[in-house]
């Protein structure tokens, strides 16, 4: 592990293996820590910030696996599904979402170099970024991924060949089983739930045909928390696979939708959801938007709980009740020229906001508490504007404490 103002070498990515085989081998660095570490719990401004892992396509949302080890999602790379159209300088193409394949994965990092364990997940090449396998979880010895999507949203035109397509439809917006990567199975289907809510309530959600389950949380109490960034809802997936929309997230006060991104559930049993909000919320206004939600499951009640925050994407609780949240920029979104870049936002018990590693994170994502006190975010998740970090395996994952 090197500080994050080192020079960068991308790393090569290993042959893909069985989440078994990786349950197998030695613990690596980043496992050892977690599983040996201990600290106090809450960050000083100070903290340390180190690249624990790069070559990472598009990451998004981290895990602890099997023994320990660090799992993150990668959303993917461009695919080659219409390679004369999907062109990253091509808007019209880009908005649509046309450009479709299966470049996702999850990577296991442990060792500082991503082995890829599970392959050939859906994606799509969208607006700023790859969408696909957003949400990753490892629960009661299975692993889950949360696909972007839905399978309405599929377009019908002439150039997706019939093959693509039906490949794509069945796994598009749905929550998998990807335990064994040579048979992952879907489990839930969340993005339906999430376009029939859209064609259902035009208002506040914006009226385009897009599901995009973003991210997801094991529940206390069996099944799974996930936000929907389209249709701009909390649902519940119960163990038996059955989706069930919970509450919507009205706009922000700039008119934009208000695009949840991430959930964690408390010690009260609460849920809580951090928003980005939609494209024109930018400057000084935009930079302080961002808000996260408070849900009651047992009443149904949902209110601010924190706000002032700038196109949040990560959010959850550190090891001593401590809630963070990742922003992605420090101007809102999108950003605006002059922006300084992604940090993360510790807030302390008592209400008290630290903010870590301001200046040294660039579209950061996702967060993932350390057992030492330390935590984790994925960074360089976003190219925005296309090509801005230049290669599409610069992703990278930060350890911060």
């Amino acid at each position: 592990m090197r500080r994050l103002a080192r020079c960068r070498t991308l790393l090569a990515a290993a042959a893909a293996t069985t989440l078994a085989g990786v349950a197998a081998g030695s613990s690596g660095p980043v496992a050892a820590a977690a599983e040996h570490g201990r600290g106090s719990g809450t960050l000083s401004k100070d903290a340390e910030v180190e690249v624990v892992a790069e070559g990472l396509y598009s990451p998004r949302s981290l895990a602890w696996g099997p023994r320990g080890r660090l799992l993150v999602s990668e959303t993917g790379k461009p695919p080659l599904t219409a390679p004369s159209e999907c062109n990253m300088e091509s808007e019209e193409i880009v908005v649509e979402m046309k450009c479709f394949g299966f470049t996702g994965s999850v990577a296991d990092i442990s060792s500082g170099k991503p082995r890829r364990i599970v392959e050939n997940l859906p994606s799509a090449l969208n607006l700023q970024d790859m969408i696909g396998p957003n949400g990753l979880a490892y629960s009661k010895g299975r692993l889950y991924t949360l696909q972007a999507g839905a399978p309405q949203a599929i377009p019908d035109d002439e150039w997706l060949s019939d093959g693509l397509r039906n490949k794509i439809k069945p796994v598009a917006g749905t929550l998998m089983d990807v335990t064994n990567p040579y048979r992952p199975r879907v489990v839930a289907r969340p993005g339906e739930a999430s376009y029939d809510y859209i064609k259902e309530n035009p208002d506040p959600t914006p009226d385009f045909d897009v599901a995009n389950p973003y991210s997801l949380i094991p529940r206390k109490r069996g099944g799974f928390y996930y936000v929907d960034a389209a249709a701009n809802v909390l649902g519940k997936i119960d163990r038996w696979g059955r989706t069930e929309i919970l509450t919507g997230f009205p706009p922000s006060e700039a008119g934009s939708d208000a695009v949840p991104t991430c959930v964690a559930e408390g010690r009260d049993r609460a849920v809580y959801v951090g928003t980005l909000t939609g494209h024109g919320n930018t400057g000084e206004e935009g930079a302080k938007a961002a808000k996260v939600y408070r849900y009651e499951p047992w009443s149904g009640d949902l209110e601010v709980w924190q706000e002032g925050f700038s196109a949040i994407t990560g959010c959850g609780f550190g090891k001593k009740g401590d809630f963070y949240v990742t922003q992605a920029t420090s101007s809102g979104f999108l950003p605006s020229p002059d922006d300084e870049g992604g940090s993360v936002i510790q807030i302390a018990r008592d209400g008290t906001r630290t903010e870590l590693a301001k200046g040294e994170l660039f579209f950061p994502h996702g967060f993932l508490a350390g057992r030492d006190g330390s935590i984790y975010v994925t960074n360089k998740c976003l190219w925005w504007p296309p090509g801005t970090t230049g290669d599409w395996d610069g992703g990278e994952v930060i350890k911060i404490g």
